[in-house]
């Protein structure tokens, strides 16, 4: 049975207006909505709108610790895997190493995180937390359950599960291309 199809939202005219000297777009008008049917299957536009909404309502929500979706996402994967290293961290988070290098020097930096070089492998360099880092990840945490579950409160607790389950295994379908 398909699911019915919401408005996504009521959008304004893109047009602008001389002020000033320059342009500006208008004011959308609440009035208005764009027919949205056919980006509502399409399942990359929908987790992409989701993605935007969740990170919209992350940062005032998170704004007591200061963090980014990326540094308690760090932080998370770090508490929870105690031998983790700066690439499979890289892998995981779908970053470039040197993108992420720039994020864990600046934690570094703040005290949360720690980086050694592997006795495994001398090139890999492996990352904890520091014990500030930890009573960090352990209030993230806490306050991620609470976002967690009014990013879920839609869904009744059974379909938060089976829409979590659904995530997992798209995403693990989906690990080395389609």
């Amino acid at each position: 049975m398909p699911c019915e199809l919401l408005p996504m939202a009521r959008i304004g005219r893109v047009s602008t207006r001389k002020t000033n000297g320059g342009a500006r777009p208008a004011e959308p008008d609440p009035g208005r909505e764009l027919d949205l049917t056919a980006l509502q299957r399409t399942p990359g536009f929908m987790i992409r709108i989701l993605q935007l909404q969740n990170f919209e309502a992350f940062y005032p929500y998170f704004e007591s610790l200061k963090l980014s979706p990326l540094e308690y996402a760090i932080l998370v994967a770090v508490r929870d895997n105690k031998t983790v290293t700066q690439s499979e961290l890289a892998a995981v988070l779908k970053m470039q190493l040197p993108n992420l290098v720039k994020i864990l020097s600046r934690m570094e930096e703040t005290g949360v995180l720690k980086r050694k070089r592997s006795a495994r492998d001398r090139r890999a360099v492996e990352l904890s937390l520091s014990a500030a880092g930890e009573r960090r990840a352990d209030e993230a945490s806490r306050l991620g359950e609470s976002f967690n579950a009014q990013t879920l409160s839609a869904l009744s607790k059974s379909e938060q599960s089976a829409f979590l389950q659904m995530l997992v295994r798209l995403v693990d379908a989906h690990k080395n291309g389609f």
